[in-house]
């Protein structure tokens, strides 16, 4: 009987803390309404209609607050977009740099691929050196139109 009488102080304790069961609560439940804003725009009408009712009420204060957080976010949000905007146009810029120097040695390095083709034909090499010449020269056509496509 004992035990009956300490579970039944014991439980109504535990659960009048949890929301899942203010029902057994013996206390009002003071219950408030969470609004997810899909703008800010939003907000500042929620924060406009409570503030109509009383304006120094602390509804109205935290209707403000909750503004003031949406707008910080959403500023942080486009500074994060500029951010990760630019870091891409940067390196996008050091990547084309960096295509340019490849592609003038590469350029150079077929041009003396070419030059030393050119001799082994003179000397009566097989033809297939003058299929590593023509190889070569697509080369350079293929390179140089990359790098057109890139700048435009």
């Amino acid at each position: 009987m004992r035990m009956l009488w300490t579970i039944g102080l014991v439980f109504p304790l535990l659960f009048e803390g949890t929301s899942a069961f203010a029902i057994l609560s013996s206390r009002p439940c003071v219950c408030t309404r969470l609004n997810l804003y899909k703008s800010v725009e939003e907000a500042i009408e929620e924060a406009q209609r409570i503030c109509d009712e009383d304006p120094n009420s602390p509804a109205c204060q935290v209707a403000w607050d909750i503004v003031e957080e949406l707008e910080a976010a959403d500023s942080h949000k486009d500074a994060q977009e500029r951010i990760r905007d630019s870091q891409y146009s940067m390196d996008f810029e050091a990547l084309l740099r960096s295509f340019d120097i490849l592609t003038a040695k590469l350029d150079n390095k077929m041009d003396q691929l070419i030059a030393t083709c050119d001799k082994f034909e003179e000397w009566g090499a097989d033809p297939s050196v003058a299929e590593l010449s023509r190889l070569a020269e697509e080369m350079k056509r293929g390179m140089a139109y990359v790098k057109d496509t890139l700048r435009q």
